[in-house]
């Protein structure tokens, strides 16, 4: 059994609040009784209960960051940020998992703010921009950053994103000034708002330029249901290969880096040289883009400067009142050429 606050108190022969205040408040405590607990402590190996301590004081020095998905090289890179940011703080985090799943985001937001979490943050988050929104209007007992998301309404939760515009714009300048037509946009058939945004701004860009279809296209896949997972590398591979019987694109932009990287390993087996005869760009600049051979053009969403933009919000946050903070915070985009384009 391991020791516990009142044994220590029962071998100093104090009362338990003394052992309490050595540990919490030790300048309260005389000299020799504190040195004499604090060598009962380190001869038997105490660990206080920072968890029970935090439900006394109200805080807890801990944070819940809550994910749709960590398996997504993008989330990772903001997690990490965040992680390295919040050690340097002394904060603990608990990282949630909700494998897009609604029912696990409301059991881990509960069991989340049982353990009276300091903040939380969101990175896409299943119910966000949803009737079954759990954030915006629903209050919580400590502030909410949403990082990552576009949403209508914030309510009381602060935003830090990234404006894919920018980036989007630039690499369809680079077309443009370089006449890479025919040009295709390669995307998921899926409808979230940063895919669709890419849509939009293609379909823009194309009219203004009295571009027909044969100049620049937009291919969806139907059957790429999560163009998150790895699958989506091995669907887009194959896809491009169907694309290549039909067409011969000078230029894809892929919806994301793990499009782009099977884009790329179906250019590879066509034996297409890349990018002399086809340039590749893909989208989020993830650790996928860095180490694909050859390294692969991107769109940067600067996830590590959203993860510790993030960090910085929250230590203002602890510091000040909300209403001093910036609700919204973005950084924009921009394309980041390497080999491939």
């Amino acid at each position: 059994m391991s020791t516990t606050l009142k044994d220590i108190a029962r071998l100093a022969g104090v009362n338990p609040a003394t052992v309490s205040r050595t540990i919490n408040r030790p300048e309260k405590v005389k000299p020799e009784t504190r040195q004499k607990i604090e060598a009962i402590i380190n001869e038997q190996g105490y660990k206080p209960n920072f968890f029970a301590q935090g439900l006394a004081s109200g805080r807890t020095d801990s944070v819940g960051i809550l994910t749709s998905f960590n398996t997504n090289p993008y989330i990772i890179e903001i997690i990490e940020t965040l992680e390295h940011q919040l050690a340097i703080d002394g904060t603990y985090m608990y990282l949630c998992n909700c494998q897009q799943s609604l029912e696990l985001e409301k059991k881990y937001l509960d069991e989340l703010m049982r353990r009276k979490i300091d903040g939380l943050f969101v990175i896409e988050s299943p119910s966000l921009n949803t009737v079954h929104n759990l954030y915006v209007k629903n209050g919580f007992d400590c502030p909410v950053i949403l990082i990552n998301q576009h949403i209508k309404t914030a309510g009381d939760c602060f935003v830090v994103s990234c404006d894919q515009k920018p980036g989007i714009l630039e690499i369809f300048n680079e077309v443009k000034h370089r006449r890479l037509y025919p040009f295709i946009l390669f995307t998921p058939a899926d409808k979230s708002y940063y895919f669709a945004l890419k849509e939009r701004l293609f379909e823009s860009w194309r009219l203004k330029n009295r571009l027909d279809n044969n100049q620049a296209r937009c291919v969806r896949l139907e059957k790429l249901i999560d163009p998150n997972s790895e699958k989506s590398v091995w669907y887009s591979s194959e896809a491009a290969k169907e694309l290549f019987k039909r067409y011969s694109p000078r230029a894809i932009l892929a919806g994301n880096d793990l499009m782009a990287l099977g884009v790329l390993a179906a250019a590879r087996e066509k034996g297409i040289n890349v990018p002399r005869d086809l340039s590749i760009a893909g989208v989020d600049n993830t650790f996928i883009s860095r180490i694909s051979i050859p390294a692969m053009s991107t769109i940067d969403l600067r996830m590590g400067e959203m993860g510790l933009k993030a960090a910085e919000l929250y230590r203002k946050l602890k510091k000040n009142s909300p209403v001093q903070c910036k609700r919204e915070l973005r950084v924009p985009s921009m394309f980041y050429r390497r080999e491939t384009f």
